[in-house]
């Protein structure tokens, strides 16, 4: 990867990554319990400054999609997506993200590997996680909100169509802007200038085949014009069930175990062993990718609660209560932290300090 683009588009990520939470993501309306889709393709973004010869990164993805039913009744899909470089360079990466469906909303993120994990904000960037056509609101005019870098909202005034595949059995759905959209990047006037989605889809079972996207924005930085461009394209290469695949199954498991350990902000003495068993499972198979993500989750766990004094005490308090103190307010009355913040969302700020 070229050392400018990774700086800027991983300051792009890691500083709008604090300030835009990634919004629901949505699956498809065909959901089949057990259902495996491996899609395979190749993503790649590429930023001109000026007038000089663009430069940018390829990759060969994967992305599974395994759907399940709890013995609950709730539906689940968990999404594996696979960044491996074109040419040599860099090392492969994985993150996986678990969806959970919502009584209105579709499928929401339930968790993800780990909210600091770089690797899993890069993969956001370079392959957008789509499992279904976006639902265009009509009230108005229609409007579809789409996400730039996977961090950064912009709404667009679009157009969409549907039209039938030579042959009948599948159709695609596509979605464009209308118009250019503008928005604020950091203080600085950016302009979306193309944005495309399209959908190819089994008529008889509405499983989505084949996933293209492509976008375009520009933004001024410094008195540069800087250009970026995504274009990421997906092609279903085998859909199956779990039932009919035993050794994903078998590594499914494996990989549950692992992530259950890491929820438990264990160290990686334990969980090491239980992605080396993944792998083992599964390296040699289709379904890498997702003993990849075990892998690649490790690592940044390891970087992010182990390697200095700052993220041990971290792994220690996180997910944990915070300590009860109680303390006088400006005007004058006792205030309990627990009391006052149960079932809420609370940001402490400490100020005027010593």
């Amino acid at each position: 990867m070229k050392t400018g683009f990774y700086t800027f588009s991983f300051l792009l990520c890691t500083a709008l990554g604090l300030l835009c939470p990634p919004p629901a993501v949505a699956a498809g309306d065909a959901f089949s319990p057990g259902q495996v889709i491996r899609y395979e393709g190749k993503t790649r973004i590429s930023q001109k400054v000026g007038d000089e010869k663009p430069q940018g990164d390829s990759y060969q993805c994967t992305l599974l999609s395994i759907n399940e039913t709890s013995p609950e009744g709730v539906n689940t899909i968990l999404a594996v997506r696979e960044l491996v470089p074109e040419g040599g360079g860099g090392s492969p990466v994985a993150s996986f993200d678990i969806l959970e469906s919502g009584k209105d909303s579709g499928f929401k993120a339930r968790e993800t590997s780990i909210e600091l994990e770089t690797p899993h904000q890069m993969i956001g960037i370079y392959l957008p996680l789509r499992l279904e056509i976006p639902r265009v609101k009509l009230q108005g005019e229609p409007h579809h909100e789409v996400l730039i870098l996977n961090q950064i909202p912009v709404r667009i005034r679009c157009a969409s169509s549907t039209s039938e595949v030579r042959g009948g059995g599948s159709y695609v759905s596509s979605i464009s802007n209308a118009d250019k959209a503008t928005f604020d990047f950091r203080g600085n006037k950016a302009t979306l200038n193309k944005w495309e989605e399209s959908y190819t889809s089994d008529k008889k079972t509405g499983v989505i085949n084949r996933i293209s996207i492509n976008y375009e924005m520009s933004v001024s930085i410094n008195d540069n014009l800087i250009t970026l461009s995504l274009i990421c394209d997906l092609e279903a290469k085998e859909i199956t069930t779990l039932e009919k695949t035993p050794v994903l199954a078998k590594g499914l498991a494996a990989f549950r175990k692992a992530a259950a350990v890491f929820a438990d902000m264990k160290p990686s003495t334990e969980t090491r062993p239980l992605v080396a068993a993944a792998g083992k499972l599964l390296d040699d198979s289709p379904w890498s990718a997702l003993a990849r993500a075990s892998r690649t989750h490790l690592d940044a766990f390891v970087e992010t609660f182990e390697s200095d004094d700052a993220g041990k005490l971290l792994a220690k308090i996180l997910g944990k209560p915070a300590p009860d103190f109680t303390l006088a307010g400006l005007d004058g009355k006792q205030v309990n932290f627990r009391k006052e913040t149960a079932g809420k969302v609370t940001l402490l700020s400490f100020w005027g300090y010593g």
